[in-house]
């Protein structure tokens, strides 16, 4: 037997869909066609969907299930994210009035931690591994984006198929002073928090000030004051033709940093994955040797940590994978314990 699920991956700025073909006996998940469209070009919810359903030549009331991996809060009627999204996103009301199938709007990271579910992750074109360590398919692992902010969850595979996902938000966490660093990193760090509290307005100063796109162009006002303010797409360029490697250094160690602070978090067993926009357009950044520098600047365990598979998610249609196979097991099956916000069937 066959599914199809269509399914998005909605941003901030575009939303990328696709229709996922599911093999329902051997449970093998193929993405059959994919677009992505930017917000900036559609007009409000009901013309997203109606551009989505003409470039895919599929309608939604065509497909098994529609599973929705969006950023922000979903609270069964809307989704909401402040000053965001260019247009109000009443899905439940459009969903009733276009006659959709089951379907489901999730947190947009609840994908990315499914596709590590699925064989996605035996192919070696899809993951970038950064080290060897075999991967506990029944242990906790955790995933992480790098974009225009800085998202993640975790989560548990069961033996049936089903799962758990947790409830946190990484990209809120304060920048942790690194336990155990040379003195050079830890000057850097202490200089580079100084500059983030004179400028920040006091907001709080978090991972995601740094690891970041905005992060990226903060972290060039702090080194290059004299060269004006960039965009984070300007600052990109400029590390890629390694005009800045001040900051490739520095976005390195705090990555490490983070990694290192999510292993004590976490424990992940299953490992911790990556992902994200400013990620996969600097992966020589998981070369640096500041990388795993900022790894071991928290040392608490280090042994045992050393053993927690590490890794990026190269292949964009991780999300799509990943939504589709949340919407195999909430959807078309049926759980006694299914408490999915926004569920409708």
């Amino acid at each position: 037997m066959i599914k199809n699920y269509f399914v998005w991956d909605l941003g901030a700025t575009k939303c990328s869909a696709g229709i996922v073909e599911h093999n329902v006996k051997t449970n093998e998940l193929y993405c059959k066609k994919k677009c992505s469209i930017k917000l900036a070009n559609t007009s409000s919810l009901e013309d997203l969907i109606h551009q989505l359903e003409q470039q895919l030549d599929f309608f939604m009331t065509q497909a098994d299930a529609i599973c929705i991996g969006a950023a922000g809060h979903y609270d069964g009627e809307s989704l909401l994210l402040e000053g965001v999204y260019p247009y109000p996103m009443p899905f439940a009301s459009i969903a009733k009035l276009q006659k959709w199938p089951c379907y489901t709007v999730i947190h947009d990271y609840a994908p990315i931690v499914c596709a590590t579910f699925t064989d996605y992750m035996d192919n070696a074109n899809n993951v970038f591994r950064l080290n060897t360590c075999p991967i506990n398919h029944a242990g906790r692992r955790v995933a992480f984006g790098l974009g225009t902010g800085l998202g993640g969850k975790d989560g548990v595979l069961f033996p049936d198929g089903n799962f758990w996902l947790g409830q946190n938000e990484m990209g809120h966490i304060g920048i942790t002073h690194p336990p155990a660093s040379e003195v050079f990193y830890s000057n850097r760090h202490s200089e580079l928090i100084r500059f983030l509290q004179n400028t920040q307005d006091h907001q709080a100063i978090t991972f995601e000030k740094v690891l970041s796109g905005p992060g990226l162009a903060r972290l060039f006002q702090f080194f290059y004051p004299s060269q004006g303010i960039l965009t984070p797409e300007e600052v990109g360029y400029k590390i890629q033709q390694g005009q800045a490697p001040e900051i490739l250094d520095t976005v390195a160690w705090y990555l490490g940093l983070f990694v290192g602070t999510l292993q004590l978090m976490f424990m992940p067993e299953g490992g911790i994955w990556i992902t994200g926009g400013v990620a996969l357009n600097h992966l020589n950044v998981f070369n640096h040797p500041d990388f795993f520098v900022g790894i071991k600047t928290s040392p608490a365990y280090l042994l045992q940590r050393q053993e927690f598979p590490l890794g990026v998610l190269c292949n964009l249609e991780h999300a799509l994978i990943g939504s589709a196979y949340y919407a195999s097991k909430k959807l078309i099956h049926t759980y006694s314990d299914l408490t999915v916000p926004g569920l409708s069937c």
